[in-house]
């Protein structure tokens, strides 16, 4: 049996294996030496996930101890699945003679000291910075280059863990302190600092593929971050690129010169590029899949193929890349992944979250980080801190962004609605006179009448039961018992899905008093079930009104 090995089979990484299986080779995974927790929690994950599609080896100690074992399997080709694995798969393709990326050269994809002098070689702009080794050359380099502000970051790390907008000396020296006695991104303690010049402008995530030194682009994205008073930042979303703007050609040529500077020869390749008045600019790049845990219907439904496969092809069929190079880049779908931003260390748990989250019709899956039930989460400043990600496509722009719009606003005005400490709702006993709404409409329509245990219909003043499959004038919705928020969403969302079009919802004050920010959340959901919000009238008495669109 032949072999394609995948070392860290992590994050997307892990859409190698059923790639490799579908081109008839059996997926070898190697796992490097020296792992932190985090990683090997998250390798339990997946290996749960895969069960016996693969085989597993460990790096040892001894390096050509190690390769011995790895002839012992007919190994065709070796792909990196995530930054943990780019070294050691480069040393491994080197060891056995396999197509790949140079050793030798590792440093300059995988080191951002390593890629600003690639790109000086090569006579490509780059953002001016330093190797930090004490807090004078923090001193020195400020004054320097007559900074106003600066970003420190740690030369080899993941997630944007570590970095930040410094706004003056002191704060970069505080900063630089707490660096380098931390953890990077990677989870080791090699905590080489850079100090560089903060470049502003928009960020962009470019991801290619690679064929015996030529490139092809594969997926754009733009990133959108929201900056914190202390100069950390959040993600707010990573937007798919769908049509070239003007500047877009400009940078993927860039991305072509940086690929060739940093000797990238096989493989896929992540590269972050901020384009601000002087053009295109390096920010790293790296030489794997991108991350965030990205699945092959997700990039099969906005992409139309997704990348690993396209790798895997390509290695073993490297005539296909001139076709594949010379496609016309269009992708089907617009595609957006909203990340969570914590405004502040909160206890609780996100049930509330992935209601609100899969109500939206933009929805395509949820990448949770966090754990089962209330816990402890911090306040976001990085990647490494978004405990969800909400991975959103749509044919229609303007739907994709009405749906961001609503997430974003929850999340920025009324973020305890997303999440709960665990406890029901105590619930309130009903007051509102059912009856007296039910007379107040036509008698001739036929209304849905839901209460916490019976649902019935009500036409020509006469009520009967309802087998929940009809489609309605009208609901009046007047659920109040005790029960966590999450079945109260679900309940209220499901109940505006059996109006017509042009059917009024009817919310009495009973069924969200006990809900924090009340009525707020009924808004929020008639907003994302197409219920327009009607203006309350002064004798409304708290009755909350909707007409389906």
């Amino acid at each position: 049996m032949k072999y394609m090995a995948i070392v860290e089979c992590v994050s997307s990484g892990r859409l190698y294996v059923d790639d490799i299986i579908s081109h008839g080779y059996r997926p070898l995974v190697i796992n490097v030496k020296d792992a932190e927790a985090d990683l090997i929690r998250y390798r339990g994950i997946i290996r749960k996930g895969l069960g016996d599609k693969v085989d597993y080896i460990d790096e040892t100690e001894d390096f050509d101890e190690f390769i011995d074992k790895l002839k012992a399997y007919d190994i065709e080709a070796v792909f990196p699945g995530s930054e943990h694995g780019v070294r050691l798969a480069d040393r491994i393709v080197k060891a056995l003679g396999l197509r790949g990326n140079d050793a030798d050269t590792t440093y300059l994809r995988s080191n951002k000291q390593g890629m600003y002098e690639a790109l000086g070689k090569a006579g490509l702009r780059r953002i001016e910075g330093r190797a930090v080794t004490c807090e004078d050359d923090i001193v020195s380099f400020w004054k320097e280059n007559d900074l106003d502000s600066c970003v420190l970051k740690y030369a080899e790390s993941a997630g944007t863990v570590g970095f930040k907008i410094c706004s003056s000396i002191d704060d970069a020296l505080e900063h630089y302190k707490r660096m380098i006695v931390s953890i990077n991104g990677l989870g080791t303690d090699n905590n080489d600092v850079l100090i560089q010049e903060f470049i502003g402008g928009t960020e962009f995530i470019v991801d290619s593929l690679s064929c015996d030194g030529r490139h092809m682009i594969t997926d754009i994205w733009s990133y959108t971050k929201v900056r914190a008073d202390d100069g950390t930042l959040a993600y707010d979303y990573i937007k798919l690129v769908k049509d070239m703007e003007p500047g877009h050609s400009d940078m993927v040529q860039y991305v072509y010169k940086v690929l060739d500077a940093v000797d990238m020869k096989w493989g896929l390749c992540h590269t972050e590029i901020k384009i601000d008045k002087k053009g295109p600019v390096l920010i790293e790049t790296n030489a794997r899949p991108i991350g965030l845990a990205m699945t092959s219907a997700y990039l099969d439904e906005i992409l139309g193929y997704h990348l690993t496969d396209m790798a895997v092809d390509i290695y073993l069929d490297p005539k296909r890349f001139d076709r594949l190079m010379h496609r016309i880049y269009n992708p089907p779908k617009y595609a957006m992944m909203k990340t969570m931003i914590v405004p502040e260390d909160i206890e609780g748990s996100f049930g509330p979250t992935f209601v609100f989250s899969n109500m939206i019709r933009s929805t395509r899956e949820l990448l949770y980080f966090g754990k089962e039930g209330v816990g402890m989460y911090p306040r976001t400043v990085d990647l490494e801190t978004v405990p969800l990600v909400i991975k959103m496509a749509n044919s229609d722009y303007g739907e994709l962004m009405r749906d961001y719009e609503v997430l974003r606003t929850v999340e920025s005005r009324y973020f305890h609605l997303f999440y709960t400490l665990g406890e029901d709702l105590e619930g309130s006993e009903l007051k509102t006179d059912i009856d007296a709404i039910v007379r107040l409409l036509d008698r001739n329509r036929k209304y849905l009448i839901v209460k916490d245990n019976e649902s019935f219909v009500s036409q020509y003043g006469i009520a009967k039961p309802t087998d929940g499959n009809d489609i309605f004038d009208g609901v009046i919705y007047a659920v109040c018992g005790r029960m966590s928020a999450e079945q109260r969403y679900k309940s209220m969302f499901r109940a505006m899905h059996n109006l017509r079009s042009g059917g009024i919802f009817i919310v009495v004050p009973e069924s969200y008093r006990d809900i924090r920010s009340e009525s707020v959340v009924v808004d929020f959901l008639m907003n994302i079930a197409g219920v327009k919000i009607i203006l309350p009238t002064y004798d409304s008495n708290g009755i909350v009104y909707g007409v389906k669109e």
